[in-house]
């Protein structure tokens, strides 16, 4: 195995292990396979996830340590951070303001109890209630058997 293929677009970023976008620069992070329809697969994936990315394949040579060389021009003239590095912000999730005080009751966590309703019963009237009203079908005769003795 001395070539493998790694996954770039078309803002010279390249597919990470993490399935994330980054710069080529540290190879150790990049996917890469040797296997052709593996990247293919892969680029699928990727492009499933977002639609308006141009992937491609690039065919990379492996250096000494089994890793891929990127060729100079495949790489973004200058390194990508991250937004939390760009602002020059700390590794740590922001933390809440302490003066903010959660909400003094929560409709949702206490929620009222429905009013009770008593159902109204309907009076059950019997078909001979009703003169000229007689069922087609006697009982314990399914309908089957009527149209067959006909």
């Amino acid at each position: 195995m001395s070539q493998v293929y790694v996954l770039t677009n078309q803002h010279q970023q390249f597919l990470s292990k993490s399935n994330e976008w980054i710069d080529g620069r540290e190879n150790t992070k990049l996917f890469r396979t040797e296997y052709k329809d593996v990247a293919i697969n892969q680029m699928f994936e990727a492009n499933t996830r977002n639609v308006a990315l141009r992937i491609e394949l690039l065919e990379c040579e492996l250096d000494a340590k089994k890793h891929p060389q990127i060729p100079a021009d495949a790489l973004s003239p200058e390194p990508l951070f991250s937004e939390a590095q760009s602002a020059g912000a700390p590794d740590e999730l922001p933390q809440p303001d302490p003066n903010e005080a959660p909400p003094q009751q929560n409709p949702e966590a206490d929620p009222q109890p429905a009013p009770e309703v008593v159902p109204q019963s309907e009076p059950e009237i019997a078909p001979d209630q009703y003169p000229g009203t007689t069922p087609e079908i006697e009982p314990g005769q399914p309908p089957e058997s009527a149209t067959s003795q006909a």
